[in-house]
């Protein structure tokens, strides 16, 4: 397949600049080019691809372009894996099992050390050997340039001998297998200048960064030393269409052959098989309307029960088109099957407990009041990866919510994490990934740990706080997700935050587009078994 016009695709990427221009950062929006003597792989037509039968372009719709593509820095790495352009030690395939990558085995020799054996044959794009030396150099970088590093494991010291990776932590850490499978520890090219790691990093995967402008588009190249097989592809448009109604117009004019998280209620519109092809799967992607714990009213581990068991969240995942939510963790987890919640709808509990508080409608308008005030709270709402399901989700909280007395005001932000940081608000909608690395731990260190930091909901429990300690150093997995069941259980006795239903992830491809996958943990879209005919 030749490349495209895809002035349809720049038209739409136009009116979502335009519309946004209010909220653009700091970065530079000129196209950075990629193309130097780091980076050996080179455009190929498709006449020589592998016998004729490998080749073609791919122009690919994505919700979102990050500002650099340094893997360090933010979540940038997410964003270079999901390209196809970096790798990490480890990865997740289709069931959310860890298997080997760059590192074709590991072992734990003691509650503190783990040895990672490093796959003979492996280059970097530049033609670069990748060795236990440039994976250490790589590992110590991400620490050294990103905090986030710290929520995954706490790091002592590595040790790099030929192809033999020894890394000792600061303290016992179950999780660490799966955690290295976080983009942030994509295995990088450390001696590359910072300017080139933030535009075209040079790592090790199937496909190779050539020009990049940041927020908007990426062009990329197959990686023809790829250790892993020949990449299916000669040549890939990624191009940022962050809203999902124009990912489905850019499908259905034909300017895009891939795109991802199309809202599911507008699937659809992809059933024709002669046309189109959709992979769908449940992973632990979750809507999530999160609670100001800190809030006057809100602080009331009561109030918050009853403003739980008025949300009809079986009906918003209906809306939404997601299985419907009963705790933190989706049953793509064993941690989110069987989960006993509480305070699942029952607006009866709900009027019961707000009674019970003495917040009570005394002159007959339909609100309760507190302190002689009709209560009125704040839900700030933001699209969220492409989606337009924490409005749907907000409308229909704030219907359920005025039934049994309490008025919610909906706000609309371009800024969602300012408005978080500050704590202006009392709810907020949130798509969130509960187990970003198939493993349950982090989620729970960043959001219900008191300090932890994304814990913008102002949660505090020592009980909890004592629970995820123990998690962290247990390293049997079927006794790992029975600990964070329980976790899970607690939290919502808590009724901390609503959990509204978790999300099928899809790939969208038009039918001639093969191999393509909807991974449960979504760090992977284009991957080296795509073709297009």
């Amino acid at each position: 397949m030749k490349k495209k016009n895809l002035g349809f695709l720049s038209l739409l990427l136009a009116a979502f600049l335009l519309g946004s221009c209010g909220n653009t950062s700091g970065s530079s929006s000129s196209e950075a080019s990629a193309s130097s003597a780091e980076n050996t792989s080179s455009e190929i037509s498709d006449s020589d691809a592998d016998g004729g039968h490998l080749g073609g372009h791919l122009n690919v719709a994505m919700f979102w372009v990050s500002t650099g593509l340094d893997p360090a820095d933010g979540y940038n790495g997410w964003v270079l894996s999901r390209i196809g352009a970096g790798e990490t030690l480890v990865r997740l395939d289709q069931n959310a099992e860890a298997e080997p990558a760059i590192a074709e085995s590991w072992e734990q020799t003691d509650d503190n050390t783990w040895v990672f054996h490093i796959r003979e044959g492996v280059t970097f794009s530049n033609g670069k050997p990748v060795d236990a030396a440039a994976c250490k150099a790589s590992i110590e970088r991400a620490f050294s340039i990103n905090s986030r590093a710290e929520e995954y494991f706490t790091l002592d010291s590595i040790e790099a001998d030929g192809q033999t990776l020894t890394i000792h932590t600061a303290a016992p850490t179950g999780a660490i297998v799966h955690n290295l499978c976080e983009p942030l520890f994509t295995i990088v090219d450390t001696s590359v200048d910072e300017e080139t790691m933030d535009t075209a990093p040079v790592s090790t995967g199937p496909y190779v960064v050539t020009a990049y402008s940041p927020e908007t588009s990426v062009e990329l190249v197959r990686n023809d030393s790829y250790w892993d097989g020949m990449p299916g592809l000669s040549t890939i448009s990624v191009f940022a269409v962050p809203d999902s109604d124009a990912r489905v117009l850019a499908m259905q004019s034909g300017e895009a052959d891939l795109t991802t998280t199309i809202d599911n209620t507008n699937l659809s519109l992809f059933s024709d098989e002669s046309r189109y092809t959709v992979s769908l799967t449940l992973g632990p992607r979750t809507n999530v309307v999160y609670y100001n714990n800190a809030r006057p009213l809100l602080s009331d581990a009561d109030f918050r029960r009853a403003v739980s068991c008025a949300a009809d969240t079986a009906t918003y995942a209906g809306l939404i088109g997601c299985a419907p939510g009963s705790g933190l963790y989706s049953e793509a987890l064993a941690c989110g099957r069987d989960v006993e919640n509480p305070y699942a709808y029952n607006p009866d509990m709900a009027a019961e407990l707000l009674d019970n508080l003495g917040y009570v409608d005394t002159d007959g308008d339909g609100v309760r009041e507190a302190d002689g005030e009709n209560i009125s709270l704040e839900y700030y709402i933001a699209a969220d990866h492409g989606s337009s399901d924490s409005a749907i989700i907000a409308q229909a909280f704030q219907t359920d919510l005025k039934k049994v007395g309490i008025g919610v005001e909906l706000i609309q932000t371009e800024n969602m994490s300012d408005i978080r940081s500050a704590g202006q608000y009392d709810f907020c909608s949130a798509n969130d990934s509960t187990a970003p690395t198939a493993d349950p731990e982090v989620f729970l260190v960043q959001h219900y740990l008191s300090g932890g930091s994304a814990n913008f909901e102002n949660y505090k429990n020592t009980e909890i706080d004592g629970m995820i300690e123990e998690l962290t150093h247990i390293f049997d997995p079927d006794e790992r997700q029975l600990k964070a069941r329980e976790i899970s259980e607690t939290i919502l006795s808590d009724a901390a935050s609503l959990y509204v239903g978790y999300i099928y992830g899809n790939t969208v491809t038009t039918a001639n587009v093969k191999g393509a996958l909807q991974f449960p943990i979504d760090y992977y879209i284009i991957t080296k078994d795509i073709t297009i005919e």
